[in-house]
């Protein structure tokens, strides 16, 4: 190997005398193509350029290219926002000037999937040392970036404890001082053998529970897309046959004179299906989140009492709705018409597990979540909480796990069909807040929103309490 291209972190075959080898020393070229070939990271050739000249076939599949046609030629600036492209010249500058360069970032591959990326780049040289192409070795690092992401989280809640259990060691080290002086070498030795083989454990168990939880977290972002998108599809075929069944109805109505009564009752039946299906339809795309989102600052309190006024005649007479109005503002940013409609899903739902007699409870306060409390779904900060309670049959842990799944519900055929809660879920998730839910089998349900406060002048802000509960 010559010094140029030793220097330049590449090793070069077949490239005249800097690249001679025997069988006992190098790979012949072809294997040496086959060992490119099989790796698991993307290894480009650029010319002078920054144009594609070769890549490797896992470098394909990486790229979202389906031949190498689709990739060889394109200059590689091309694959990465503008907002990088300065880095990526300059990269490139440095491997003509015959320098390594490493940058990390999001790049869009042929299908338009965004991945974070670890690219190297080093320059080729002949054998005068001159550079003739750069090399690109490219690794997709978006799973690490996940893991890395929830293990910081994952660590910061359990820092806390963490740093209670190292206080009370060194309080029990102070109190308990003149035992160190008896304690033999070899006893030092076992003891602090003994921490670091604790530690290496610990460390596992943070980044297993760490991998569980972005995986977790992936498969359910993946499967609520997947439903979501298939949801407003059909929602929108849905939506286009109601518009022509309305619009054959509103033609025949529009001549009331000419109807029998049976027609006009039929008719009018007729509508009010139409109107249910509408219904539907709106909920179907609230879920899928394909309405229009008019975030806005409001009261949350002044919106439970607006929603329970509205909940109050349609309530049996003897389920009893309860609002435990308190002073002092509850101000946060989100859609008036989604907070309004997820409240009466929820009494609904608490009507419903009252079966009759009961008592449903509105209460708006406020809570903070500290950093013992963050998960990748529950953010840092202070928020404002409505809380909505029953005294129904409650829920066991088996139909809390599923709660938020499009289509499931507890409630008999026909009474229910399973997307009010999975749109509730949708609103909390737009407005960055989260859904708490405790409940017991004959004891009740308490579902509490938590919407992140809105910082409002001249609000007088209520006792903070904590966020205790099962996160949904």
């Amino acid at each position: 190997m010559c010094q140029r291209a030793r220097e330049s972190g590449v090793t070069l075959f077949n490239r005249g005398p800097c690249g001679h080898y025997n069988g006992s020393q190098m790979p012949p070229g072809d294997r040496y193509r086959q060992i490119v070939e099989l790796s698991q990271d993307c290894i480009l050739e650029l010319d002078a350029t920054g144009r594609i000249t070769s890549v490797n076939r896992h470098g394909l599949d990486m790229l979202g290219a389906f031949e190498r046609n689709d990739v060889l030629r394109q200059p590689w600036q091309d694959f990465w926002p503008e907002t990088l492209h300065v880095v990526v010249r300059e990269a490139l500058r440095r491997g003509l000037d015959g320098q390594s360069s490493e940058y990390l970032g999001s790049l869009t591959t042929l299908r338009g999937v965004v991945r974070q990326w670890s690219v190297s780049i080093a320059p080729l040289t002949d054998v005068g040392g001159r550079v003739e192409s750069l090399v690109v070795v490219g690794r997709d690092i978006t799973e690490i970036r996940r893991v890395e992401q929830a293990l910081r989280t994952l660590n910061v809640s359990l820092s806390s404890q963490l740093q209670g259990a190292e206080s009370r060691a060194i309080a029990a080290s102070e109190h308990n001082e003149y035992l160190e002086a008896t304690l033999t070498q070899a006893q030092v030795i076992s003891e602090r053998r003994r921490h670091h083989e604790l530690q290496a454990l610990e460390q596992r168990d943070i980044a297993e529970a760490a991998r569980a939880m972005a995986e977790h977290t992936a498969m359910q972002a993946q499967k609520g897309e997947a439903v979501g998108q298939l949801v407003a599809g059909i929602a929108h075929d849905f939506n286009n046959m109601l518009q022509t069944a309305v619009a054959a109805i509103s033609v025949v109505t529009d001549n009331p004179d000419a109807l029998t009564p049976m027609q006009r009752k039929l008719l009018g039946r007729g509508s009010d299906a139409l109107a249910h299906a509408t219904t539907v339809a709106k909920r179907l795309l609230g879920f899928a989140r394909q309405h229009p989102v008019h975030a806005e600052d409001m009261d949350v309190q002044e919106v439970a009492l607006e929603m329970a006024d509205l909940m109050q005649q349609s309530l049996p007479p003897d389920i009893e709705l309860v609002v435990e109005q308190r002073a002092g503002a509850f101000p946060v940013v989100a859609d008036r018409h989604g907070v309004g409609q997820a409240v009466m899903n929820l009494c609904i739902n608490a009507r419903d597990a009252c079966d009759g007699a009961g008592t449903i409870t509105l209460r708006c306060d406020t809570g903070r979540v500290e950093p013992q409390s963050v998960t990748p779904t529950r953010a840092l900060g202070d928020y404002v909480t409505l809380a909505v309670s029953d005294t129904g049959s409650g829920m066991d842990q088996v139909a809390m796990s599923r709660l938020f799944e499009p289509y499931f519900t507890t409630k008999p055929e026909g009474r229910g069909t399973g997307l009010g809660l999975a749109q509730v879920y949708a609103l909390m998730r737009q407005a960055g807040g989260f859904i708490d839910v405790d409940s017991a089998v004959g004891v009740g349900t308490v579902m509490t929103l938590w919407f992140p406060r809105a910082h409002l002048m001249a609000e007088q802000a209520p006792v903070l309490v904590s966020a205790d509960g099962l996160q949904a």
